[in-house]
């Protein structure tokens, strides 16, 4: 369908030239401001606590988001969007509140270490012990160890399938649900998504910013983008992952790659929510104030979280 008119305005910035006019900081800066007329609204939860954790990679911030119910809940573990780049536990603030009151559940939100300064494979690996440090902590937490689900926006979803791979190879702790929304599954494009060409110019995120900066500042080196770690779709194994819930957009250049990766969980026996939203554009997820399709992708996300949550299996 057509693009929504709703995206016009924003698609008027010349995004493309600030990556060559900006430094990494003032695009930083950029990128936390540009959501300020879009997220949600912050609604109140039973409390918010910002915490440490060591990590080996450094001590990673955290904020615990924890309902007004009594009681040992569920936990869900959010990583944000932003490129590997970009973003901060802020910017999905509203956000994650939302999933906090609407699940009934603890969310906690990791503000992992951001590249070009924190190279790959220093986020996956700093993600991943937080997961493990919240796994082990549960009874401090006051949540349950068994029902651990995890998610992100973008990148933060590319984090989250590294995760649930690692979770399932390394076998020390159980991931019960994943959620990926407009994430990079091939951060090259090894795999020759056709939507990386349709949509390769013109929709906010382009493929020539994806493989020729987001990319290049993340990794060491190129070739890292083979490693499954890296670019989760290039796996050799989709065996014993966990249910997924995965959103993709019609005009994000990162669509195509997305609906392969729910086609690779739904082939090797995992249950799968796939939805695209048609006439949308990356990063739309964040938009809860202005874009009806956001506050029906979040309603998505709630309610299969609440299934996995109360879920026998």
């Amino acid at each position: 369908m057509p693009l929504n008119p709703i995206f016009n305005k924003l698609l008027e910035t010349d995004f493309s030239s600030m990556y060559t006019s900006l430094s990494i900081d003032q695009l930083r800066e950029y990128y936390k401001k540009s959501w300020d007329d879009f997220k949600g609204d912050i609604i109140e939860v039973g409390t918010v606590t910002n915490r440490t954790v060591r990590t080996s990679k450094r001590d990673t911030p955290i904020r615990i988001y924890n309902p007004k119910t009594e009681g040992i809940h569920p936990v869900f573990i959010w990583i944000h969007g932003g490129g590997f780049i970009f973003g901060s536990m802020d910017v999905y603030d509203s956000i994650c509140r939302k999933i906090t009151n609407t699940v009934n559940c603890t969310v906690i939100s990791i503000d992992y270490g951001l590249s070009p300064e924190h190279k790959f494979p220093e986020p996956v690996e700093e993600c991943y012990q937080v997961v493990k440090w919240v796994y082990e902590n549960a009874k401090d937490l006051n949540i349950q160890p068994e029902k651990i689900a995890i998610g992100g926006d973008s990148v933060g979803g590319t984090l989250t399938a590294a995760i649930t791979q690692l979770s399932r190879d390394r076998r020390e702790f159980s991931i019960a649900y994943q959620i990926e929304i407009n994430a990079m599954f091939d951060l090259l494009g090894k795999t020759k998504p056709l939507s990386r060409v349709e949509n390769a110019k013109g929709y906010r995120l382009e493929t020539k910013e994806i493989e020729g900066w987001f990319v290049p500042n993340y990794l060491n080196n190129l070739s890292e983008a083979d490693n499954p770690i890296a670019s989760p779709l290039l796996a050799d194994d989709f065996s014993n992952l966990p249910a997924a819930c995965i959103i993709t957009s019609e005009y994000d250049p990162l669509r195509d790659e997305g609906e392969h990766y729910a086609k690779k969980l739904s082939e090797a026996g995992a249950e799968v929510c796939l939805k695209r939203y048609d006439g949308i554009i990356h990063g739309f997820f964040n938009m809860q104030k202005t874009v009806e399709e956001a506050q029906d992708a979040l309603n998505l996300v709630c309610i299969n979280l609440k299934e996995a949550f109360h879920s026998e299996k």
